[in-house]
């Protein structure tokens, strides 16, 4: 990397930093229940409830997969510090969100990336772009799996080459059950504890003590 080039990344960073301070705050107004969250938290929720508000014409059924599951079940708040927001939809309604890209294009959505899966070439997930925030939504579809049909999805663009994609029975996402974070509802697969076992190993209920926790009888 050059100097000029390098000098125009630590001051984009600085831009980005300083753009994601003065928003929180405006923020804290905009959400006084939400007055005391954390900025990466507090950011994250607000381009959530963004991102689904904006789409809530087309009747898509956006579930909570990855970290964002694994918060919501463990410790009613995303894990970590979300600059990633991961959601999941059923290639059914895949449809419904590709119509809608003007949409978010309009509501300053700054890039959409399409990844296909490497062996077929099909769209496995949709990448969206707001500012100091990414959405990754995960694409599942139903295959065969010896006897039984499921519905698999996460299979492509994981640094993890160990995790293969995860599965799901089919009533899994044809009945989709209320979880809550921030004391807000959102959408999860059923049966969402043995996904995360699968996902995160045996050990995911235990947090790193850094872990926000909106309900905090959860951290006992």
């Amino acid at each position: 990397m050059s100097y000029k080039a390098r000098i125009r990344f630590i001051k984009n960073k600085v831009v980005e930093k300083l753009y994601l301070f003065l928003v929180c705050i405006y923020l804290r107004f905009k959400y006084p229940f939400y007055f005391n969250l954390p900025n990466t938290q507090i950011y994250a929720l607000h381009i959530t409830i963004k991102f689904l508000e904006i789409l809530k014409p087309q009747k898509i059924d956006f579930f909570l997969v990855g970290g964002c599951l694994l918060g919501a079940v463990r410790q009613e708040s995303f894990a970590g510090r979300p600059s990633d927001i991961d959601l999941g939809i059923k290639e059914e309604q895949l449809t419904r969100l590709l119509e809608a890209i003007p949409l978010l294009i309009k509501n300053n959505a700054r890039n959409i990336k399409f990844i296909k899966k490497k062996s077929n070439g099909k769209l496995a997930k949709l990448q969206i772009l707001f500012r100091c925030s990414l959405i990754d939504i995960e694409i599942y579809r139903k295959v065969n799996m010896g006897t039984d049909e499921m519905w698999l999805g996460e299979t492509e663009g994981r640094p993890d080459q160990k995790f293969n994609g995860s599965l799901f029975p089919i009533a899994d996402l044809e009945h989709l059950m209320s979880i809550k974070a921030y004391g807000r509802i959102f959408l999860s697969p059923a049966n969402p504890e043995i996904y995360l076992e699968k996902r995160y190993g045996e050990n995911w209920k235990i947090h790193d003590k850094k872990q926000f926790f909106w309900n905090k009888n959860k951290s006992k």
